[in-house]
């Protein structure tokens, strides 16, 4: 039964081979509009460029934090926790559990919503109304839940370092 239960892992394997392989479409994707904006510099104006830049940038950020996720669920769990290679990673990679690989993937939201607003202001021409106010307000009330969901369950090394180093930075002064 053990043997069993071990062996689902490597059904995890295929969620992250999934998402490496999504992140490189997204790679090419990222790849290309940066391409067209190359083309474009002669022919449209600079908000046009602005806007297609940014769209390139934005499949570009979320290519690398899909590596990032796919990395980290093949080491958290996929491959033995004892392997001696393991404390030769980046801390990056190291997920110690599910909790984390939840706080990874609100970061990663985040990450997104926060692009994404700045590539469509800068495609407006005119100025945005007030129902333009949505994005930001909701990505303010994600990481604001992002921060109360690691305080509370003490899940996330990485929120806890940036807390140290924010205590430690404090008293310098």
């Amino acid at each position: 039964m053990l043997t069993l239960l071990l062996s689902l892992r490597y059904v995890m394997a295929l969620a992250s081979v999934g998402v490496i392989a999504a992140s490189s479409l997204m790679f090419w994707e990222g790849l290309s509009a940066i391409g067209k904006a190359f083309v474009q510099v002669r022919t449209n104006p600079d908000q046009v460029i602005v806007a297609a830049v940014l769209q390139g940038v934005d499949k570009l950020l979320f290519a690398v934090v899909l590596v990032i996720f796919g990395c980290a669920i093949t080491v958290g769990f996929v491959v033995s926790s004892t392997a001696n290679w393991r404390a030769q990673l980046p801390p990056w990679m190291l997920i110690e559990g599910v909790a984390e690989l939840k706080n990874l993937f609100f970061q990663m939201i985040i990450l997104y919503l926060v692009v994404h607003f700045v590539t469509l202001v800068a495609e407006l021409e005119e100025m945005p109304d007030w129902n333009a106010l949505v994005l930001p307000v909701s990505i303010l009330l994600l990481a604001a839940a992002m921060k109360i969901i690691a305080t509370t369950h003490g899940s996330s090394r990485h929120v806890a370092e940036t807390s140290d180093v924010n205590r430690s930075s404090a008293g310098d002064d």
